[in-house]
């Protein structure tokens, strides 16, 4: 196996253990997998009305697929359906009180035991990882091996700058530089790097 070969390996070795935890976790409170990471994305993304295809886009899944999801956890009790903004055909889903604290529950849950492994790295390191994982996800989502990101370094308000003191970054929407540990994995205000 190359270097390349062992990466994925490794990334498949973590991936594998989340799945695995998020498996027994949904399973435990009624949910399939697929309910379970509606109900995430929707939590970690609070304030966000999103539409049946945006989720199918993030979670790349089908549209059936996430359709059937939503409805079930319409039905209990844990999602609810709005109309978004002034289109009234636009309808969009949102966790209910009792979906957000099932949602709040199964992330605590899900990152407990990774959050010890993370722990042991000094904070540099941890913000160095960070770092490398964001750099991954951009690489990935360019090359198309990944249909959707909501990551600093795929934004179009990121801005990297070189200087002989090194790499400082910086936020155009907010007008603020950021240091390692304040680029997000998932931004509320991502708009995509233009391709045209």
């Amino acid at each position: 196996m190359d270097t390349s070969q062992k990466i994925i390996a490794a990334l498949e070795r973590i991936g594998q253990s989340l799945r695995s935890l998020l498996l027994s976790h949904a399973f435990a409170e009624g949910l399939s997998v697929t309910q379970s990471q509606l109900l995430l994305q929707c939590y970690l993304q609070p304030g966000r009305l999103y539409t049946v295809s945006e989720l199918a886009a993030e979670l790349d899944l089908t549209q059936p697929t996430v359709s059937d999801a939503i409805s079930a956890l319409q039905r209990k009790g844990l999602l609810q359906k709005l109309q978004r903004g002034d289109d009234r055909r636009a309808v969009a889903v949102a966790l209910t009180p009792r979906g957000r604290a099932l949602a709040r529950r199964l992330w605590q849950q899900h990152t407990q035991r990774f959050e010890d492994v993370i722990a042991r790295f000094s904070a540099e390191e941890q913000a160095l990882l960070l770092h490398l994982l964001l750099r991954f996800i951009a690489y990935a989502y360019e090359s198309g091996a990944l249909q959707s990101t909501r990551t600093c370094p795929t934004c179009r308000f990121f801005v990297r700058r070189q200087s002989e003191s090194g790499t400082s970054y910086f936020c155009a929407l907010l007008e603020q530089p950021l240091t390692l540990t304040d680029l997000r994995v998932l931004c509320p205000d991502h708009e995509p790097i233009s391709t045209a």
